[in-house]
C-alpha cells in the first residue's frame, strides 16, 4: 500500500512539475510584456521579416494615400522605396519596440462581449512603423500622407475570446504549482519503503521533462508551420517567433535536466549505500 501511494504521489509531483515549468515559461515570455518584447524584438532585424514588413506597409500606405488613381502609378515606386529603407532608419528600432508593446496590449485585451467575433490569437499593430513610413513618404513627396486607419495584422487563426485570458490567469500560479510539486515529491519520498529508489525515480522523471523541453527546438516551429496562414507577414512573424520560442524553451530546459540528473544520482548512491549496510 505504501509503495502504491508513493508511486501515485511521485507521478502527481511530476505532472505538477511539468505544469509549473510550462506555466513559468509562458508567464515570463508571453504574458509579461517585457518578456514578449525581449523574445520578439530580434525578429525586427531579420531580413526576411523586414522584406515582408516593407511589402505589407507599402501596400497599405499606397491604398490609403488619398492620391488620385492616375498618380498612384507614379507614387507607388516612391512608397515602396521608402518602405524598403524604413527598416534601416534611426527611428525603426524604437518604432518596432513600440509595435510589440501595442501588439501585446492588444492581444491580451479583455475578451469581446458575447456575440462578438473574437480576434486572432495574436495581433500585430504596425501603427508606429506605418507612422514612420508615412512621415518618410510625406517628406519625399512634400505632401501629408495619412496613416492607414487599420494597421493591425492577425497572426494565427485561433479565436482568443476568454480562452487566452483564462490561460494568462492560470499560468500566473506557476510558483504555487512548483511548490505543490515539491510537497508531493517530499511526501512520496517520506511514504516510500525505499526512499532512495523513489528519489531516483523522481530525478529520472524531472530529467525526462527537461529532455522533452529540448525537443521544443524542433516541434514548436513545426507546429507553427502547420498553422493556417493569414498573410505573408503573419507567416514570417509566426515562424520566426516560434523558432525563438523553441530555442528559448530548449535552453531553459538544461537546468531542469541537471537538477534531475543530480537527484537521480543521489538516489542511486543512496540505494547502493543502503544495500551495502544490509549486506
Amino acid at each position: 500500500m505504501r509503495t502504491l501511494l508513493s508511486a501515485l504521489l511521485a507521478l502527481l509531483a511530476l505532472v505538477a512539475t511539468a505544469g509549473g515549468l510550462a506555466s513559468a515559461w509562458i508567464a515570463g515570455n508571453l504574458v509579461e510584456e517585457s518578456g514578449f518584447v525581449a523574445l520578439a524584438a530580434p525578429l525586427g532585424d531579420d531580413p526576411e521579416f523586414q522584406a515582408a514588413l516593407a511589402e505589407s506597409l507599402a501596400q497599405e500606405v499606397t491604398a490609403t494615400s488619398g492620391l488620385p488613381e492616375q498618380l498612384r502609378s507614379f507614387v507607388e515606386p516612391v512608397i515602396r522605396d521608402a518602405a524598403g529603407a524604413v527598416t534601416g532608419s534611426s527611428g525603426y528600432p524604437g518604432a518596432w519596440t513600440e509595435t510589440l508593446r501595442l501588439s501585446h496590449a492588444f492581444t491580451f485585451a479583455q475578451a469581446p462581449d458575447p456575440g462578438e467575433t473574437a480576434p486572432a490569437v495574436l495581433t500585430l499593430d504596425l501603427g508606429p512603423v506605418a507612422q514612420l513610413l508615412a512621415e518618410d513618404v510625406g517628406g519625399r513627396l512634400g505632401v501629408d500622407v495619412p496613416v492607414p486607419d487599420d494597421t493591425t495584422i492577425d497572426v494565427g487563426s485561433l479565436e482568443r475570446g476568454g480562452l487566452l485570458s483564462g490561460v494568462a490567469d492560470a499560468v500566473q500560479g506557476w510558483r504555487l504549482y512548483l511548490a505543490g510539486a515539491a510537497v508531493l515529491g517530499l511526501l512520496a519520498i517520506v511514504v516510500a519503503r525505499r526512499r532512495s529508489t523513489t528519489l531516483a525515480f523522481l530525478g529520472l522523471g524531472v530529467a525526462g521533462l527537461g529532455v522533452l523541453g529540448l525537443l521544443a527546438v524542433d516541434w514548436v516551429p513545426a507546429a507553427a508551420a502547420r498553422a493556417p496562414g493569414t498573410s505573408a507577414l503573419a507567416d514570417v512573424f509566426l515562424g520566426g517567433l516560434a523558432g525563438r520560442a523553441g530555442a528559448d524553451i530548449a535552453a531553459s530546459s538544461m537546468p531542469v535536466i541537471v537538477v534531475g540528473v543530480i537527484a537521480f544520482v543521489l538516489g542511486v548512491v543512496g540505494r547502493l549505500a543502503a544495500g551495502r549496510r544490509r549486506a
